[in-house]
């Protein structure tokens, strides 16, 4: 009964307060995820396992997918200046 994001140790801190600010605003505003034990830890890869409904695990890895590479466009950008 509890969804597991795991984020990739190459992630930045950064990367990972934005993951946790997310995770927090479903569990208080969205339906889907209010309730729901989320835990957030490094591993080797990104990814998000959802014991109870795979399309809901698949919907926060969208969303976890889409701030990480969000925080890619925004570093090369600044690396660029």
């Amino acid at each position: 009964m509890s969804i597991t994001v795991t984020i990739s140790k190459t992630a930045s801190d950064r990367d990972i307060d934005q993951i946790q600010l997310l995770v927090r605003h479903l569990q208080d505003f969205d339906l889907n995820f209010k309730g729901r034990a989320i835990r957030i830890q490094r591993g080797f890869i990104t990814s998000v396992v959802d014991t109870d409904d795979a399309l809901r695990g698949a919907l926060l890895k969208l969303m976890v997918d889409s701030l990480l590479s969000h925080s890619d466009q925004r570093t090369r950008v600044a690396s660029d200046v």
